[in-house]
């Protein structure tokens, strides 16, 4: 019996696949009542509570030819329910890049509450550059005026978008049609479709059609969905569907929404081995790394005096981040995966990470070294589906034994690392010429990021508090303080050594200051601050005097806003991932002259936590003095669900200490230490 419950249950789904799929072959032409009567079965405002607005239907046709050019179309009908969902549906955005992809509006209608129908003249929708920052590529957007809205109000558009993703300027050999959106890795079909909103969703259809000799692969991350994959005329068609879901409930610190949000990935590709040939022959076919004279030149004079590999290749490394500005112009044949020539990159001293990770690879190779680009998806996962995942782009050493380096000139402005730990876990191809598996990044110990900061202090019997506070750090907790000085004049640079106090007491005083070069990468970063800062301590009725010590308080944790104290320690338990920074190594630790013959309560008790965070802490007295040494530890840059309740509580400890008071009494009259 349950059998036969299952097989009709099976049946029916198979069977309402087939019905989904039929109706995305009639097509968008859909009658005003047909698409108001949509509208009331979803409901309103009380269906949805807390809700702008409510997606009824999102639904995408996807055509795919044999050079793997796609054309989709995509037919979406949403309902205002509040006058703020109102506002957001009166302005339709559709970006594009026009060396890489077309977008069309073929409809759009908008079905009054009152009944009556409104139709957009498509001479309204207007072509515009996208407001750019940095990167001033071609990327563009249709602005579909759509109007004021009422809620109850729906709006229809349909829209048809042909190409990819990915920007590649137009060859010489490439007409005006659309054949010049045939994707740069020839017959080769991808896409990556979000199943996620940030409002309601009733229905969400996907349904690509595409020839039988491709060997499609797809799959659905982090949720189920109705699927149909049939014949249909000579052709394969993948129908996937997904229905009644709702926004994601975003956490504090979580990873990006792709990596835990619902998600299609389609490829035709074979796997990552093939994609990872492809892209180095793309490169060599362009002679993108070729040697020129002043490459050569140049490569020589930053490694001149240098005998060991890791330090020539260090010194290059640095020099293309230091050297090569960021900043993407539209520069002819080569945007997209196609690098710039190494050349072009040395005569503008500019580009984006490809030029930086390109140059890179042209000047190891002109100091004798094996060398490769390589791509990755910065902040985001990579899935292992054989999709383009990418939008960063980097290189690799390999040394003569074989075994490979990753450097990232575009991270490490300011950074005395080769390649950047805050890219740690993270997956990345390289482009070798016998291809390569995706790779993900191992952990970076704490250790290699550590931030000390040492006190010692003295508290006079009216609560001022005088002493020295010595900082070193290396790695990305080096980096870190950089940045607050690297970021601004160096006419500011004294503000930024008065904040490692002032962000916790703003009556602190500070009366001598050395500090080593923020600009100068050769040794890690070491300050050194003599300070003042009076009435620190509370003065109580009775001559006693409250306060916490300096070192707790982490002052120079505040000045940086690093993790340890902002990053949010809610909710309790968390659904998904946490991702900081980098993994990092604090220790602070004070050692307080205290008045003569003063005695001290409220000391807490000793602390000792293991786990995804660590945390160790012991506040003491010592011959007439408080000794406060604590350790925290950061394990890993990104942390699951299963790791949190750790690191939290190794967090919470931490936070507390930084907030908790000691009293310290004057000895008795006539008992003074002398």
């Amino acid at each position: 019996m349950r059998r036969d419950l299952r097989m009709l249950a099976l049946f029916l789904g198979f069977l309402l696949s087939f019905q989904v799929a039929d109706v995305l072959a009639q097509g968008w032409d859909a009658s005003a009542g047909e698409l108001r009567a949509a509208c009331e079965r979803a409901g309103g405002a009380t269906a949805f509570p807390g809700a702008e607005a409510v997606v009824i239907f999102d639904r995408r046709d996807v055509e795919v030819e044999p050079s793997g050019l796609s054309r989709t179309v995509q037919h979406t009908l949403k309902k205002a329910l509040t006058l703020a969902g109102a506002r957001e549906l009166a302005v339709e955005l559709l970006p594009y890049d026009p060396m890489s992809a077309d977008v069309q509006v073929l409809r759009c209608r908008v079905l009054m509450a009152a009944g009556t129908v409104r139709e957009l003249d498509p001479k309204a929708i207007v072509d515009d550059p996208d407001p750019q920052s940095l990167i001033y590529w071609n990327s563009r957007h249709k602005t579909v005026p759509i109007g004021r809205l009422d809620p109850g109000d729906a709006v229809e558009l349909v829209t048809r978008r042909v190409g990819f993703t990915y920007a590649l300027l137009l060859d010489a050999d490439q007409g005006p049609d659309e054949s010049r959106f045939v994707p740069p890795m020839k017959g080769q079909f991808y896409d990556i479709v979000p199943f996620w909103s940030s409002w309601p969703v009733v229905e969400q259809s996907y349904r690509v059609t595409i020839p039988v000799d491709k060997t499609l692969q797809y799959q659905l991350y982090n949720a189920a969905a109705e699927v149909s994959d049939r014949l249909a005329e000579g052709r394969r068609v993948v129908t996937v569907t997904m229905r009644g879901f709702k926004p994601l409930e975003k956490e504090p610190g979580m990873v990006a929404l792709s990596d835990v949000a619902p998600k299609l990935i389609l490829t035709t590709a074979a796997d990552w081995k093939a994609k990872s040939v492809w892209f180095h022959d793309v490169q060599e076919k362009a002679s993108c790394f070729e040697v020129t004279p002043e490459l050569k030149k140049l490569a020589d004079e930053i490694t001149t005096g240098l005998t060991r590999d890791e330090d020539r290749v260090a010194a290059l490394n640095h020099w293309a981040a230091e050297n090569i500005r960021y900043v993407g112009l539209h520069m002819g044949t080569g945007e997209g995966y196609t690098l710039h020539p190494a050349s072009m990159t040395l005569r503008d001293r500019g580009g984006v990470c490809k030029d930086k990770a390109g140059i890179l690879v042209a000047l190891l190779r002109a100091a004798g070294f094996e060398s490769y680009p390589a791509m990755t998806m910065a902040g985001e996962r990579i899935e292992r589906i054989a999709a383009d995942q990418f939008n960063h782009c980097v290189t690799v050493w390999r040394k003569p034994d074989k075994t490979t380096v990753l450097l990232d000139p575009t991270w490490i402005p300011g950074v005395r690392e080769m390649w950047s730990s805050r890219e740690q876990q993270q997956e990345v191809l390289m482009g070798l010429p016998e291809g390569a598996d995706l790779l993900t990044t191992p952990v970076s110990a704490p250790e290699n990021h550590p931030l000390n900061v040492s006190i010692h202090s003295a508290l006079a019997p009216d609560g001022t508090l005088t002493g020295v506070m010595k900082v070193t750090a290396d790695g990305q907790s080096d980096a870190g303080l950089r940045r607050l000085y690297r970021g601004r004049l160096r006419s500011d640079w004294p503000a930024v050594d008065e904040a490692m106090l002032t962000s916790v007491d703003p009556r602190a005083e500070l009366t001598a200051v050395t500090r080593s070069d923020p600009d100068d990468l050769r040794t890690p970063f070491a300050m050194e601050v003599a300070f003042r800062i009076g009435s620190y301590a509370r003065r109580l009725d009775d001559g006693s005097l409250l306060m916490t010590p300096l070192a707790a308080r982490h002052p120079v944790g505040q000045a940086a806003h690093a993790e340890e104290t902002a990053l949010s320690t809610k909710p309790a338990e968390r659904r998904y991932p946490v991702r900081i920074g980098c993994s990092k190594l604090v220790t602070l630790t004070e050692r307080m002259a205290l008045p003569p013959g003063a005695t001290v309560k409220g000391l807490p008790d000793p602390v000792r936590l293991d786990g995804s965070g660590t945390f160790a802490a012991s506040w003491r007295l010592a011959g007439g003095e408080l000794v406060v040494e604590e350790t925290l530890a950061l394990t890993r840059r990104i942390f699951t669900p299963e790791e949190w309740p750790a690191l939290r509580a190794a967090l919470d400890s931490f936070r507390t200490l930084s907030e908790t008071q000691i009293l310290v009494s004057a000895a008795p009259r006539g008992k003074e230490r002398t």
